[in-house]
């Protein structure tokens, strides 16, 4: 039986990195292997309730774009609150860039208030990008024009002094362990 943790000890985990770094089934994965209730959320999840009138960040980035993004990163706070105040553990995955302030990691934490955040960042070569957006359909498909510019502009994270794995050549389970070691859960 899983136990409830408790609000002071939660933080939300916040996992980032490029399209197809593997950043919904490391998050999906890391939730169900906890000892204690765990939820996920995915960013790309929440921006796709909007049905009608979905602004697609592939076809450019533009005001619309941007306060839907705005609004499912609110959602997702909101949400992330009312878990860990219920003794929940949480984490989100969203593609959080080092240098662009729509979509920082200081927009997460202002939006989280006093919820502690941890960021760590998936980084597989390129070659493994691509071909994981190979599999995808729909708008989640990317160009590889753009899985390129998308991964060069996370690259500024190297030099942050963030957590970052390669799980270029890791399996699920193994990239879940690299993510416990780095959080340091389990030594």
């Amino acid at each position: 039986m899983k136990t409830q943790g408790t609000a002071e000890d939660s933080f939300v985990l916040l996992i980032t990195g490029p399209a197809g770094a593997g950043k919904s089934t490391l998050a999906d994965s890391w939730a169900k292997s906890r000892s204690t209730p765990t939820v996920h959320i995915s960013l790309d999840d929440v921006r796709d309730w909007v049905k009608s009138g979905y602004a697609n960040p592939e076809d450019g980035w533009n005001a619309v774009a941007e306060q839907q993004y705005h609004m499912a990163r609110r959602c997702i706070a909101l949400a992330v609150r009312e878990y860990v105040s219920a003794g929940y553990a949480c984490v989100v995955d969203d593609a959080i860039f080092p240098d662009w302030d729509a979509v920082s990691v200081q927009g997460w934490e202002r939006d989280l208030g006093d919820i502690a955040v941890r960021l760590v960042v998936l980084m597989p070569s390129i070659e493994t990008l691509e071909k994981r957006n190979s599999r995808r359909t729909g708008h989640r498909l990317l160009s590889s024009e753009t899985i390129g510019i998308i991964r060069e502009q996370m690259s500024g994270w190297v030099e942050r002094g963030v957590p970052l794995i390669d799980n270029s050549s890791m399996s699920v389970e193994d990239t879940v362990r690299g993510l416990d070691a780095v959080l340091g859960i389990g030594e």
